[in-house]
């Protein structure tokens, strides 16, 4: 008797762990509560909207390297036993919703070859903890990662244009996020509600910053910011002037007080050309004007405050010219530096 009933019990477990070798088309409704594991054959080309959508305990996808190409809108949407993803190199789509409400997805894979990353497509992974965004993606679609409450790190790469609206919505582990300079635009409310958002970097000097300036070696005080060309990247079809600053939306509810933006890399590599000496002394002035930062990696950053009015931050500012002086005085510094070292 005993035994028998241990061999239900054993028969039960694996009825009750189904493998899945999938050869496309829909999962059929009443086999998607049963199924814990899946293979993606090697001939399968697109997996249709909805095709895993409620499998509530598939824990594993293997994906393999095939012919995949699409993974369609909503596929897996809401697979909540689902830990890890490694999307294949042949995938260039994927879709709206595709992974929405996968709550226990902690890991992602995402390989070169995928270009959009659509609407919602990982919407609601609140275990998901980093993500980085491959070289060929160019655009994150609005709410892409919206309530990705455990997402820490984020790393983008040069080739992203796009960060859509709301795409990181209540992201409430963030802290810091570095923006290449290949991104053209910040949808609305992008890091809304980011409330440990601390840091926020753009690489796009180049088109940040007053290029007239620069390129007439900083004599006299000028404005720093290409307002313009910011507000194009982050504004809202805001007239601009001096009377009418640019809104910064992107960022509401975030206690972030200062935009960063690094200088043109083209001023950075005359830093790097100097003797030791003459760099570390560059360094110390860096560290103490109020309104530059230099990094790690060598990158000096210009700092705009963002004043807050009531809970909003509302403007970039460059209060009294002081991130402009701050930037010239640093940059005369470079530009004397190296033509003493030339005079040697």
């Amino acid at each position: 008797m005993d035994d028998a009933s241990g061999r239900k019990r054993k028969c039960d477990t694996q009825l009750d762990n189904v493998f899945l070798y999938y050869k496309g088309g829909k999962v059929a409704e009443g086999m998607k509560s049963q199924i814990t594991r899946v293979r993606i054959g090697p001939q399968v080309k697109d997996i249709p909207h909805n095709a895993f959508r409620g499998c509530t305990n598939l824990t594993e996808v293997q994906f393999g390297e095939g012919s995949l190409e699409v993974i369609g809108d909503g596929a897996f949407y809401e697979c909540r036993a689902l830990q890890q993803v490694i999307l294949p190199s042949s995938v260039t789509d994927l879709g709206a919703c595709a992974f929405y409400g996968c709550i226990n997805l902690a890991a992602v894979k995402l390989n070169e070859g995928l270009e959009i990353i659509e609407m919602s497509t990982f919407h609601g992974c609140r275990a998901l903890q980093r993500v980085t965004i491959p070289l060929s993606v160019t655009k994150l679609d609005n709410y892409a990662f919206w309530g990705c409450c455990d997402l820490v790190k984020v790393q983008f790469s040069e080739g992203l244009e796009i960060i859509g609206q709301a795409a990181f919505n209540e992201c409430l582990a963030l802290r810091s996020v570095t923006v290449p300079s290949s991104v053209t635009r910040l949808g609305s409310f992008a890091f809304i509600g980011c409330i440990n958002l601390t840091e926020f970097i753009l690489l796009g000097g180049e088109r940040l910053l007053n290029q007239e300036s620069l390129d007439r070696g900083l004599l006299g005080v000028e404005r720093a910011l290409n307002k313009k060309k910011l507000s194009e990247m982050i504004g809202n079809g805001n007239s601009l002037s001096d009377d009418c600053p640019l809104r910064t939306d992107a960022f509401h509810r975030c206690p972030l007080t200062t935009l960063k933006i690094s200088i043109p890399r083209a001023l950075s590599e005359r830093m790097e050309r100097l003797p030791r000496e003459c760099r570390l002394s560059i360094e110390q002035r860096v560290h103490d004007l109020r309104r530059v930062e230099l990094t790690q990696d060598g990158n000096i950053l210009a700092c705009f405050p963002l004043p807050r009015r009531s809970s909003v931050l509302d403007t970039v500012e460059d209060t009294n010219d002081e991130t402009a002086e701050s930037l010239h005085q640093v940059l005369q510094l470079i530009l004397f530096m190296n033509s003493g070292s030339r005079a040697f």
